[in-house]
């Protein structure tokens, strides 16, 4: 739930470096069981990011972070304990039928659900886990965790100022999925694999899976630029958006205007690219960045976010923010005539890329350490059946 590039990232990492010892099985937490409560839950969620996009102020965790009347944890807390109460005990009942060593999650939800299985709702003993893929820390993270890891040396600080227990965390660079480490930096093999002008300005614009924020503002701007470039569209799953756009492919005056819908392989587009423009998200920004490519974030819908691109942005100098339509125009306009604009850019991401990446191995090491401190594996201690809970109905196989 949440988060799959960075769950991605450290199950390959798992299964590269310790498949000896570890068995990972990597699962959608609210859909895999085709439950229709935790579907319908999941959608919820992810209408509330797309809500976030055009809105951020709507954001209903949004104004449940900020009742003055509880801490943020204790929000989560009484949240799912009341409103979501049926989607948390589903939850606990997959955890049952897991009977794992250990739950590691990307999404402060799915996380908080194992931490409840754990300390009120579960006999049998299991750790608990997360990894922070943005740039700093909420508070819906479950400090009661037993691994938290964060992605800087930031993050790490601010999470023991709001008092997760030291002991506990770690901070490792940022974790990168096996095909994006593997895939080649060569912008011209990356263009020709992809069926790209070998030469030329290429552009990738992107706005998160739901292609929210400003993406089709940003387009219909780009596609008035009076100069030869391809610009590449990213939709994901929003079909209003990419009808609109594939609508105007081969209608653009002098460019060459391209549209996909979600592709697993975008790192190798944004590879490929002189320059991708998208919110601040931060895993899109993370492989941008390490294949070399500068970044033009537009929109943050969140603090979450703004935290994101003044990390990449205002610190690590990876790229611009623009978030207005015109201005991202001329700024684009400029770097098609002078390329040379980018280069200071295309520099700070090598360094990031050579000083910043690599968590990966660090995260699964760590996992591996807290596993074998905790005592041999169920399987092989032959644990016993958890305690019954109280009794729910059964959930689809």
């Amino acid at each position: 739930m949440g988060h799959i590039t960075s769950a991605t990232a450290i199950a390959d990492a798992l299964e590269k470096y310790h498949s000896d010892e570890v068995e990972v099985i990597r699962t959608n937490i609210f859909t895999d069981t085709n439950d229709k409560v935790l579907i319908k839950y999941q959608q919820f969620l992810i209408d509330e990011v797309k809500r976030s996009n055009k809105h951020p102020s709507h954001m209903f965790y949004i104004s449940m972070m900020r009742m003055r009347f509880f801490p943020r944890l204790a929000s989560l807390i009484v949240a799912n304990a009341t409103i979501f109460r049926r989607e948390k005990k589903r939850v606990i009942e997959i955890f049952k039928r897991f009977d794992p060593d250990m739950t590691f999650h990307t999404h402060f939800t799915p996380l908080h659900d194992s931490v409840e299985a754990q300390k009120k709702h579960y006999g049998g003993h299991f750790l608990t886990g997360f990894y922070d893929p943005d740039t700093n820390v909420h508070g819906w993270w479950d400090k009661r965790a037993d691994l938290c890891i964060f992605n800087n040396e930031g993050a790490y600080q601010e999470a023991v100022k709001m008092k997760f227990d030291p002991k506990k965390c770690l901070w490792a660079p940022f974790a990168l999925r096996q095909k994006v480490i593997d895939c080649t930096k060569d912008k011209i093999a990356l263009r020709k694999k992809r069926g790209l002008p070998e030469n030329g300005f290429i552009v990738t614009l992107s706005s998160s899976a739901y292609a929210g924020g400003l993406l089709l503002k940003f387009a219909n701007r780009f596609l008035e630029i009076d100069r030869p470039f391809t610009l590449l569209a990213l939709t994901g799953s929003n079909e209003e958006v990419h009808r609109k756009l594939a609508e105007r492919v081969g209608h653009t005056g002098k460019v060459d205007l391209r549209v996909y819908g979600f592709d697993g392989d975008a790192h190798e587009l944004y590879g490929a690219s002189d320059l991708l423009v998208t919110k601040a998200g931060p895993n899109a920004i993370l492989d941008c960045a390490y294949m070399g490519t500068p970044v033009m974030t537009n929109f943050c819908a969140s603090q979450i976010e703004r935290s994101t691109r003044t990390f990449y942005i205002d610190e690590q100098k990876t790229g611009v923010h623009i978030n207005d339509p015109d201005k991202a125009a001329e700024f684009l306009t400029d770097c098609i005539d002078h390329p040379e604009t980018l280069a200071p850019y295309i520099e700070n991401c090598h360094r990031f890329a050579r000083e910043m990446t690599g968590g990966e191995k660090m995260i699964a090491d760590a996992i591996v350490e807290a596993l074998r401190k905790n005592g041999p594996p169920k399987a092989a201690r032959g644990a016993t059946e958890p305690k019954e809970t109280e009794k729910s109905e059964p959930l689809p196989v």
